[in-house]
């Protein structure tokens, strides 16, 4: 790259504010990013973090906030906008306001001699990535969040609809992403065979999991979890769904298959953790079924919560997760999911849970069954599930294939 640099990394996501990491306890979402030390400066970016919309303390427009997390760790938190007077003139506004966030970020990774440029997602974090990337000549590694063509054909919609409109223009951009990518970081096959088809190398593509991202609390043995003293979560066995309430989760099967099993005489409940748009549909929708009683929404919940839950649940329901299944897994629950994204790597039927096809309601209700009414096989798929997480995603190994991904891009653009 031409310069003495320093061992200093800039970090975009927009995966949570940073009002939302506080709140949900997910500090080590944040800390994880220093690997152990290989990054003993991080500056951390979400590009909109002040929007209103979002769980946020801090005003819409303006220049980004920084916030000191720690000696080593700062966090900027970009606006929504540029400017509070052009608020009427929303698109273009946003549109200044990330420009604004480009240049800012330029500024920050010349002046503290940053190493590398990483990008939580090939849209909008993407994009801006490889625009701090190219005007810096620093290399930039995406990690690959989704199968987001899967997402849109199961949805019919853009990922990003506010943002990009279309599905074409999605398109676009994670092509101009990931083909320009120095290091594609894939947690699945799933989602390398999704960067491969947008153009990305092949042989800067670098597997690497979710493990090092889960919060250690779910990773502690099963046995030493404190029971959450929650009267919802002990008047009867509870079916558990742990994510977002939005359309592209599936969030609404659950309540469905709620419905099916009370109707064949099972004494069970289903409790959402996690919150979304979905939630008053749902809401209305287990009144009008005659569930208003059975059906818990807990909100968003902290890890710590999460991780004495878990083990409590009678089993998991899994339309389409992300991390949360990773930590369900850790957490030994028996696990319904459907053959949905990466979820079958890691829920082998009958062995580390019951996989069901996509979308079928009536296979995810008998596996469902079959569970609450056989303790054995529930005890037997819980503690495959825990097996099998610790044997494709455990936290240390997936710390050393991050920093070797690291190393080997910083080694090619030397």
């Amino acid at each position: 790259m031409g310069e003495n640099l320093d061992p200093g990394l800039l970090y975009i996501d927009g995966s949570y504010t940073l009002a939302q990491l506080r709140a949900r306890s997910l500090e080590h979402v944040l800390n994880v990013r220093k690997l152990d030390g290989r990054w003993p400066r991080v500056f951390s970016v979400h590009p909109i973090d002040n929007y209103l919309s979002y769980e946020t303390d801090g005003a819409a427009f303006g220049p980004p906030e920084r916030v000191q997390l720690d000696p080593g760790h700062v966090f900027l938190r970009g606006r929504f906008g540029w400017r509070a007077w052009l608020q009427k003139a929303t698109p273009l506004n946003f549109l200044v306001g990330q420009i604004a966030l480009v240049r800012h970020l330029v500024k920050v990774v010349r002046h503290e001699k940053l190493q590398a440029v990483r990008a939580g997602d090939p849209l909008l974090c993407g994009l801006l990535g490889l625009a701090v990337a190219k005007l810096t000549g620093r290399p930039l590694m995406i990690r690959v969040n989704g199968n987001n063509d899967a997402l849109r054909q199961a949805t019919g919609k853009a990922i990003m609809p506010r943002l990009f409109r279309t599905e074409k223009v999605e398109r676009f951009v994670e092509r101009l992403v990931l083909s320009r990518a120095d290091s594609v970081l894939v947690p699945s096959e799933n989602y390398r065979q999704f960067a491969l088809s947008k153009g990305a190398d092949p042989t800067r593509c670098h597997e690497v999991r979710y493990g090092n991202l889960i919060d250690p609390r779910h990773t502690a043995p099963v046995e030493g979890r404190v029971p959450l003293d929650d009267p919802r979560l002990t008047e009867r066995p509870f079916m558990l769904y742990i994510g977002r309430l939005e359309a592209l989760k599936h969030s609404e099967d659950c309540l469905e298959v709620l419905s099916r099993l009370v109707a064949e005489g099972q004494d069970v409940a289903l409790c959402y953790a996690g919150d979304g748009s979905q939630r008053l549909d749902l809401e209305a929708r287990s009144v009008a079924l005659g569930l208003g009683d059975r059906v818990h929404f807990l909100g968003n919940q902290t890890q710590d919560a999460l991780s004495r839950m878990v083990p409590m649940c009678a089993c998991i329901l899994s339309p389409i997760t992300g991390r949360a299944l990773t930590e369900v897994a850790f957490g030994e629950a028996s696990i319904v999911a459907y053959d949905l994204d990466w979820q079958k790597e890691l829920v082998i039927d009958g062995a580390s849970g019951l996989m069901v096809p996509a979308r079928d309601v009536d296979a995810m209700v008998q596996a469902a069954h079959r569970i609450l009414q056989d303790p054995a096989l529930a005890e037997h798929l819980g503690k495959g599930a825990r097996a099998r997480a610790y044997e494709m995603l455990d936290p240390e190994l997936q710390t050393e294939l991050e920093i070797a991904a690291y190393d080997t891009m910083l080694k090619a653009k030397a």
